[in-house]
């Protein structure tokens, strides 16, 4: 499993996860909606908010690459 495979839920409601979400894309976890794509894939999900630059695709690829040290992948 990838970064790309788990769930926004998942990433949000883990500790280890969450830190890397706070560390390098704050601004998604202060989204009033974001509970509306818990059952989305990350994957999806971040490639809409680089789309939209609401991060920057620097900051998404740091999420990935932290994350998926964190899974081992």
């Amino acid at each position: 499993m990838t970064f790309r495979d788990l769930k926004v839920k998942d990433v949000f409601e883990t500790p280890e996860y969450r830190k890397v979400m706070e560390q390098y894309a704050a601004k998604l976890l202060k989204y009033p909606g974001v509970k509306l794509l818990y059952k989305k894939s990350c994957g999806e999900i971040f490639d809409k908010v680089v789309a939209t630059k609401m991060i920057p695709e620097e900051d998404a690829k740091k999420v990935e690459t932290e994350i998926n040290k964190l899974l081992g992948a």
